[in-house]
Parts: C-alpha cells; sequence; structure tokens
C-alpha cells in the first residue's frame, strides 16, 4: 500500500456504476495514470470538478495491489472554456484522444505533458483551433518517435528540398527530381511553403510551437498532411474532427 501526489491533465473519464469515474490522469511523472474515483459523479462529492475532462487536478493516489485510486483531489484549472464553444470542444476532445493512444504508462519523459498544456492554451485562443489540432498532432506524434522523414530526399538524399512528395507508406519526402509515379502509392504534394511549415512543427520546442503565419492555401496542406500522416501511423480513423464538417 501507497500514497502518491502527482499533478495532472484529465484524458478520459468513463462512467461506472451509479457515481464513479475511471480516469485517465496525463502526468509529467509517470505517462499515464489510470485510476478509480469514487463517487465522483454525484454533485456533492468533493472529486467533481477536479475528475472531469480536460481539468488540471492534483491528486493524492492510493496505489493497492496493482489498483489506483483518488483519494483527494484538488483542482488547478478547469478549462471550463473548452467545453462552452462546440468547436473547441471537439478539437480537444480529438487531441485528447490522440494523445491517450500515444502515451505510455509508467513514461519519465515529460514532453507530452508539456506539449498537452501548450496546446490546451492554444486551442483555446488561438484564431484556428482546428489548424492548432493538426500542429499539436504531429508534434505529438513526433516526440513519440514517429517523426516523417522531411530533412533529406528519401531516393537522393539531397537534403537542400524546396518541394517535392511525401511517401505516405515510406513515411519519407521525395524530391521532384526523383519522383516517379506509382499506382497504388499514397502520396501528397506539398509546396515549399507547406514543408518549411511542417519543419517548424517537428523542430520547435512546445513554448514556440505555435507561433507561425501562413496562408490559407499552406494550412490546408499541413491540415491534410497531419490528418494522413496520423492515419497512416496509428492505422486507426479518427472520426471525432469530422464533426466539424457537419456542424
Amino acid at each position: 500500500m501507497s500514497h502518491e501526489h502527482v499533478r495532472g491533465f484529465v484524458l478520459r473519464e468513463v462512467a461506472l456504476g451509479e457515481a464513479d469515474r475511471l480516469i485517465e490522469i496525463l502526468t509529467a511523472q509517470k505517462g499515464l495514470v489510470t485510476a478509480l474515483a469514487r463517487g465522483s459523479r454525484r454533485v456533492k462529492s468533493p472529486l467533481l470538478a477536479a475528475t472531469q475532462m480536460f481539468a488540471l487536478s492534483d491528486f493524492t493516489l492510493f496505489n493497492y495491489k496493482g489498483r489506483t485510486t483518488i483519494d483527494a483531489a484538488e483542482l488547478v484549472e478547469p478549462f471550463l472554456r473548452l467545453r462552452e464553444d462546440l468547436d473547441r470542444l471537439v478539437c480537444a476532445a480529438h487531441l485528447a484522444e490522440v494523445f491517450h493512444d500515444l502515451v505510455r504508462d509508467d513514461l519519465s519523459d515529460d514532453r507530452m505533458y508539456v506539449l498537452w498544456a501548450y496546446s490546451c492554451h492554444a486551442i483555446l485562443s488561438q484564431p484556428d483551433p482546428l489548424l492548432v489540432v493538426h500542429v499539436a498532432q504531429l508534434k505529438a506524434l513526433s516526440v513519440s518517435g514517429f517523426t516523417p522523414a522531411l530533412d533529406a530526399c528519401q531516393a537522393c538524399r539531397n537534403p537542400n528540398l524546396s518541394t517535392g512528395w511525401f511517401d505516405f507508406q515510406a513515411h519519407g519526402f521525395i524530391c521532384q527530381e526523383d519522383y516517379r509515379p506509382a499506382q497504388g502509392r499514397d502520396v501528397l504534394h506539398l509546396s515549399a511553403p507547406a514543408l518549411a511549415c511542417l519543419k517548424h512543427i517537428i523542430l520547435s520546442p512546445a513554448e514556440r510551437l505555435f507561433a507561425f503565419n501562413v496562408s490559407d492555401a499552406v494550412k490546408q496542406e499541413v491540415r491534410t498532411f497531419s490528418d494522413r500522416y496520423l492515419t497512416a501511423i496509428m492505422e486507426k480513423n479518427y472520426q471525432r474532427l469530422s464533426l466539424l464538417q457537419d456542424l
């Protein structure tokens, strides 16, 4: 039996029984922590606000025989505005699903925790939350070891690229000179500004990740690349962002 104190963001919540919640918490020290919040769905529960989706809270956890329960929790930031704007709510929910799929248990690397914090603030403050999501998920994939090969042509190894094609099956970039159309290959042409923007996303620290301005055409290229690259890497079709098209 042991107690520990962690600060983390609620990435996922599942209702259990009449009043309980099973929540998954993104932490800096331990990666993703799964914990039971008993009675947290009751109106008068002291755990109600601190265990809601997206909340940043300080948790006191009790570990016993491989199970973790929440003894106490203090709300730090509720991120209520994420739930008040439907577009931003959908964006945050999608990104939470991506992070949940990427973050491992007992991960001592805090980069995903820091990235999530900056991404939440950007979703709330930036005028284009959908672009924020695509930028954040590309960075999350890169941090998790799935960095797209954009630094040189995969055929000739030329590092001085301006434009070309990205092959999603090979996870690499091919310059204009070496590109040969092949039936059945999943490829996307990238303009020079879009390629430069993608390199910025991969190389920038979280605090400077969203500090760029590009044209609407480049934004669309980045969104398209991000969507297709996520699907190629995770082998999963994420459906939440399609809700924005239906609204």
